[in-house]
């Protein structure tokens, strides 16, 4: 069932100033669609479990539809434009959102090099990304900076325009998308909508500090009260304060440590991450640490027999390839779930996310 839309908020009073002071959830009614539905998905903490639902749901029925389920769904934005504008590395995210698109029938135009765009001639990013607002119908970016989709969603609905933003990774900071796709994983695989259940524990392990997909899938488990989060990394890599803070505003457990043999044979999930140096520089003692935080095939015979191990990837020592053969390797089936997540997602953006009436064909 489609949840029932949030009430959106008119930007049109707000200046930039005003709205940068917001909170994540405070701007997020401004982010709406006029019917209520995401139009600029910036943030995590914009889902909610009805939504979260929702979006797993429809992601299944993209992934399990047969061809002529397909070749229905390529008409439902067979009219729609999306421009993928990455400056920073992708293979994943930028594929499979590629991929979605195109699997709705959607044109895609890309710019994945700055150097190829006008910023080469001095035009400002946020004018660029106007431009392609102006031309595409959604807007799909990465970036290394986070305030830049952040004002360039402000710019978007403060003047009223129709375009959709999604965010493809943006700093240390977000990458919901990711979440999302590790959550619907999760929920594929252990019973999480039923909140009566028993508790559920997932560790996160590696560099927290500086891990978007960390702190975004945090964020997302956050709306299941039964799952106790373990963040699990060297003190200097712990995951921020600010998350912590959340959780404890929110009343989720989670507990943080250092001991990582300790804490596997308890956990259902775990969730590696490699070293983040790409966001500043990382001592060479804490690189000697960080060795003590890799996943070896002994470490995995010490977890639980329908465990699920997951990792956004790029991976480095800190995941050998030799646990892919482990049936709780669930990374690669991830990636796959990704392009269907994405397919739901931008269905569910652009209002044709009724799967009823998709089932019978009535968009």
């Amino acid at each position: 069932m489609t949840p029932a839309p949030a009430t959106p908020k008119a930007l049109r009073d707000l200046n930039w100033s005003d709205f940068s002071a917001l909170s994540p959830r405070e701007k997020s009614g401004y982010l709406l669609t006029r019917e209520g539905n995401l139009q600029c998905l910036i943030y995590s903490q914009q889902f909610d479990r009805p939504l979260l639902d929702h979006l797993c749901g429809l992601a299944e029925y993209a992934r399990e539809a047969g061809e002529s389920d397909l070749a229905y769904l390529k008409t439902l934005l067979a009219t729609r434009s999306g421009a993928l504008y990455f400056t920073q590395p992708s293979t994943r995210t930028f594929t499979s959102f590629s991929l979605a698109a195109r699997a709705l029938g959607m044109m895609c135009e890309e710019i994945r090099d700055p150097e190829m765009s006008s910023v080469y001639k001095g035009e400002s990013e946020i004018d660029t990304l106007l431009t392609l607002a102006e031309l595409a119908d959604a807007v799909i970016m990465r970036q290394g900076d986070h305030s830049l989709i952040n004002r360039f969603a402000f710019e978007v609905m403060h003047r009223g325009y129709d375009t959709r933003i999604l965010n493809g990774g943006s700093g240390s900071e977000q990458h919901p998308t990711q979440a999302l796709l590790e959550l619907y994983t999760l929920v594929s695989h252990f019973d999480l909508v039923n909140t009566k259940g028993g508790s559920f524990s997932v560790g996160i392990v590696g560099d927290l500090k500086r891990s978007r997909t960390a702190r975004s899938l945090s964020y997302l488990l956050a709306l299941y009260p039964r799952i106790r989060q373990i963040f699990v990394a060297p003190e200097e890599l712990q995951m921020g304060d600010d998350l912590t803070e959340y959780l404890d505003e929110t009343g989720i457990a989670y507990e943080r440590t250092d001991a990582m043999d300790d804490t596997l044979p308890m956990l259902d999930a775990v969730y590696m991450m490699r070293m983040q140096d790409e966001y500043g520089t990382t001592s060479e003692e804490t690189r000697r640490k960080y060795d003590d935080f890799r996943l070896t095939t002994e470490r995995v015979a010490r977890l639980k027999p329908d465990a699920c191990i997951l990792h956004p990837l790029p991976r480095r020592a800190e995941l050998p390839i030799e646990v892919d053969a482990d049936p709780r390797a669930r990374y690669w089936e991830a990636v796959n779930r990704g392009k269907f997540v994405r397919i739901a997602l931008l269905l569910h953006m652009f209002g044709k996310d009724d799967l009823e009436k998709i089932r019978a064909r009535a968009y």
